[in-house]
């Protein structure tokens, strides 16, 4: 199967991957308010512990086999070569299933340093949900990949909200019925089970089975040299990714804090960090296909316009959602969670204006400098090890907040600054900053009912519209776009005829005033 991986296909594959994120995301951010203020923060703060155990069982199991997946199966269909693509699915499909088996082992021995605070249950019943619920979900994102590497979007998209659906069901008539920690945590495994059936039934009817014949000789070698990479990356983000800090806050602090950090990680989650990744799944598949075609020069124009893309929408997205972070937790979640503004608010800023290293990373992992990243991640593992160390027994809950943002905002530095020089990229320096610029000037201006009229949610609404009505409107009138984003917009509308009609005429004149090429 050879799926074309043109920009309308792009364009498309975003809006349904990012579309069914979000679906997703808010039916999960639902289950998440229901079951916070069903069990109470020491419960609650349990159940996140263990599904945060179960979501780094997945990252050791899969380790690097996804993005491989995805990278080499889509470069294999860009060089018109199906049957490489079905031999490379059914080599990283074995191994797979080889890493589920060993980590589910070495779970299994260290288990008894894991367990959540205060856990009163047998450990066998925390070892059955975290096996079955990781294998499973393992399984599924793997499934996922191959789908993304041939151009399948809608295998996640229509998987994730299907299951999402009848979890969210299911936890409607057990909050009904006041159901315990236990129920929860079995419905959390069940749905697990439930995903990768759904993968593997529509990764069957679209004829993508792996082979076990052999992988080219030359792609072989160039496929285990990023694997290598690539699992030294995985398990090093693992550890990253707010483990550390997820772990000693159980050890050392209590279960209630792990769900504070649990929820203001998930908010900004939704709201900053599953765009980055809906944006980089098809990113990466479109920049491995450009590769395979055209080599360097054709990924870094993607990767100029990448910037640009992630840097708008993360500025948007941390303004607007700071300003609102206060209102929204005591409405969702209620008073007993306020721990969670300030740490919100925090991750909201940090995420939004590092959201750009989603392209970055993208661009390492398409173009063999996987060993770039793993150096990043690494130097990552020990700033965060540190400041943790450092900062959480004496701070509790801000100190690995800290920990987190000031490793965050150093290790994006020294991946921007380094991987532009190293790969020669031309950096879009004017949009950049000019967008930069605007988000300053939005913030200045959203505060000012807050100024006015106090603290309240009708204050912090008004403030986070004004911020998103300002940042959009000033990059429009700074012009921090150019000619070819129009061209992309003009296409997208065109979807949409009566709508397009009207607005052609404006697009041209806006496109007539900007610059072509975008990198300064």
């Amino acid at each position: 199967m050879n799926q074309p991986f043109n920009g309308r296909t792009a364009i498309r594959g975003a809006i349904m991957v990012m579309g069914s994120t979000y679906v997703t995301y808010a039916l999960g951010m639902l289950t998440s308010i229901l079951l916070a203020r069903t069990l109470g923060p020491d419960d609650f703060g349990r159940y996140t512990y263990m599904v945060w155990m179960a979501g780094l069982l997945i990252m050791f199991s899969n380790n690097g086999l996804t993005t491989t997946v995805i990278r080499f199966a889509s470069e294999s269909l860009g060089r018109s070569s199906p049957e490489n693509a079905s031999s490379i699915h059914g080599w990283l499909r074995r191994r797979q299933l080889a890493c589920v088996v060993l980590v589910g082992c070495l779970f299994l021995v260290a288990m008894p340093w894991f367990k959540p605070a205060g856990w009163d249950g047998h450990l066998a019943v925390f070892a059955a949900v975290v096996l079955v619920a990781a294998i499973a979900k393992a399984m599924f994102l793997f499934d996922v990949s191959v789908a993304k590497g041939y151009g399948l979007f809608h295998v996640e998209a229509r998987s994730t909200v299907t299951m999402s659906l009848l979890s969210i069901a299911a936890v409607l008539v057990m909050v009904v019925m006041k159901a315990p920690l236990l129920a929860y945590l079995l419905l959390f495994a069940f749905v697990s089970v439930g995903y990768v059936v759904c993968s593997s039934m529509m990764l069957r009817k679209a004829g993508v089975r792996p082979s076990r014949e052999p992988v080219d000789p030359a792609t072989l070698a160039r496929l285990k040299r990023h694997l290598g990479w690539t699992v030294l990356l995985t398990l090093a983000y693992a550890i990253s990714n707010k483990s550390i800090e997820t772990w000693m806050l159980n050890a050392m602090v209590g279960s209630a804090a792990v769900g504070y950090f649990a929820i203001a990680a998930a908010l900004t989650r939704g709201g900053v960090d599953l765009l980055a990744s809906g944006l980089a799944t098809v990113l990466m598949p479109m920049m491995g296909h450009a590769f395979g075609k055209g080599g360097q020069e054709g990924v870094n124009a993607i990767m100029a316009n990448a910037m640009r893309y992630f840097a708008f929408i993360g500025l948007l997205l941390a303004g607007g959602g700071a300003l609102v972070a206060d209102s929204a937790i005591t409405l969702l979640y209620g008073a007993e969670y306020k721990a969670v503004v300030n740490p919100l608010r925090v991750m909201m800023i940090v995420g939004g204006f590092t959201m750009i290293g989603g392209a970055f990373n993208a661009l390492l992992s398409t173009t063999d400098n996987q060993h770039l990243r793993v150096g990043y991640v690494l130097f990552s593992i020990l700033s965060v090890g540190v400041l943790s160390v450092l900062l959480i027994p004496r701070y509790g809950l801000n100190g690995a907040v800290a920990a987190h943002a000031i490793s965050e905002v150093l290790i994006f530095t020294l991946m921007a600054t380094g991987v532009s020089r190293l790969l020669k990229l031309r950096m879009p320096w004017r949009e950049l900053g000019r967008m930069l610029l605007c988000a300053l000037m939005a913030i200045a201006v959203a505060l000012v009912p807050m100024l006015l009229g106090g603290i309240n949610p009708w204050t912090e609404l008004a403030g986070g519209l004004i911020y998103a009505a300002v940042f959009v409107l000033g990059t429009v009138m700074m012009r921090a776009w150019r000619a070819g984003d129009i061209q992309h917009l003009d296409a997208l509308l065109q979807r949409y005829p009566a709508l397009a009609g009207r607005m052609r005429g404006r697009l041209q004149r806006w496109a007539d005033g900007l610059p072509t090429d975008g990198v300064h």
